[in-house]
């Protein structure tokens, strides 16, 4: 075996036939980390000229003069071949100490077991060896870092829309119905000059929430760098549109409260009329003055999604506060989901969950939304890191004081 850094095309080519492959092991990736000035390199292993290893590895922070590196959702490696695993390893340590490394964090894009949509643990996969085969080479597990360990996903291959509507929570399936019936909202691919427009979103998002935001120079290189794998897209209210429809649901209600009779049977069903063309009237008034507030075209959400290999990513988005009853987010899930269906992708990922087994955790709402789309709960194996210098035990010394301490 021979271990060396290899070019972006080599990495393109073993990354798309990898089992692991995801967007972080990509060459676009490596581009936008060179874009923002990380230090990153594109490592691998040949075995009778013939790579069967590779992993991008970039340097996420630094301790008293010293460098951490991260290879994010990586390596890709077949995890049971002992002597590759090994010997990537070795070579690995060896190259980063010679670039100033301390430490390495790996966070193999592998299922940990099987669970189903509440997260209970179901025949299928279960990869808990590894945890002890990554032990014995030196690896200690740390679980989730800044990257996730819990995910979900909803399975898209051989299915149509209408068996995914199906599967959905039925208030997830009305929603659904409702953004493209009644609100008829549209969505819309934003261009790399418009990204400012989705920063705004995240921004207000993050602020409410008090979550951290990415930069707009982030999301400007992520455009550059993955060009048609990745898309920004926003929900979108046309007023007119919605005025239109509110007009002649308030028409029909009044015909048909003319239709009936005066009846006793009758006037249960007409009071009835008479209260919805009230509400409606209501609605026809809030609308016509956000119209004249913010103009006919009103932005409600955005999101972020990521286009590689066999499955389409939901990695960030955000909705104004003031708009969430339109429900542009589940217009935002659906319109990609059938595009990932359309385009044969094998999956969807809604990405990260947390609180997933805590019902009055702060992030249970992020979860709970997610699963009203039909799918299953992903547990990753987690993050490892291993220490290849005697700088790491003074660092771990200070993370546990500092645990103490809070």
């Amino acid at each position: 075996m021979n271990f060396r850094e290899i070019s972006c095309l080599e990495f393109k080519k073993f990354g798309q036939d990898s089992a692991q492959k995801n967007f972080f092991q990509t060459p676009m990736m490596y581009q936008r980390m060179k874009d923002s000035a990380v230090e990153v390199y594109l490592l691998g292993v040949e075995e009778n000229n013939k790579l069967v290893a590779a992993s991008l590895v970039a340097c996420s922070g630094t301790f008293l003069g010293k460098k951490a590196f991260e290879a994010y959702k990586g390596f890709l490696i077949d995890y049971e071949n002992d002597e590759l695993l090994t010997y990537f390893t070795q070579q690995i340590i060896l190259f980063l100490k010679a670039k100033g490394g301390y430490k390495l964090i790996i966070d193999p894009y592998l299922p940990s077991i099987s669970r189903d949509t509440e997260a209970n643990i179901i025949d299928g996969i279960n990869n808990h060896h590894l945890y002890a085969k990554l032990a014995k080479l030196g690896y200690n597990y740390i679980g989730e870092t800044s990257q996730v360990k819990w995910v979900y996903c909803l399975d898209l291959a051989g299915k149509t829309k209408e068996q995914l509507l199906n599967e959905m929570r039925p208030s997830t399936r009305n929603y659904i119905n409702r953004t493209m019936t009644k609100y008829q909202l549209k969505i819309r691919t934003l261009k790399y000059e418009e990204l400012d427009q989705f920063k705004k979103i995240t921004t207000e998002t993050c602020e409410r929430r008090s979550f951290g935001d990415k930069s707009l120079k982030y999301y400007q290189l992520m455009y550059r760098a993955f060009k048609d794998d990745v898309v920004y897209k926003v929900c979108e209210l046309d007023c007119n549109q919605y005025l239109e429809v509110l007009i002649n649901e308030n028409n029909n209600f009044k015909q048909k409260l003319e239709a009936l009779s005066d009846s006793a049977s009758n006037q249960h069903k007409k009071e009835n009329m008479r209260q919805e063309i009230i509400n409606n009237q209501q609605k026809i008034s809030q609308i016509e003055q956000l119209k004249k507030a913010q103009g006919p075209i009103i932005v409600l959400a955005g999101a972020m999604f990521m286009l590689y290999g066999d499955e389409v990513v939901y990695l960030f988005s955000g909705s104004y506060e003031a708009y969430m009853s339109f429900c542009g987010q589940y217009a935002l899930q659906w319109d990609i989901i059938q595009y990932a269906l359309a385009h044969n992708y094998r999956r969807y990922n809604f990405y990260g969950i947390k609180d997933v087994f805590d019902k009055k955790g702060k992030d249970y709402g992020v979860y709970d939304f997610k699963k009203g789309f039909g799918g299953y709960v992903e547990e990753l194996l987690g993050s490892f890191e291993i220490g290849f210098h005697p700088l790491y035990k003074i660092y771990n010394l200070l993370k546990k004081i500092k645990s103490l301490i809070k």
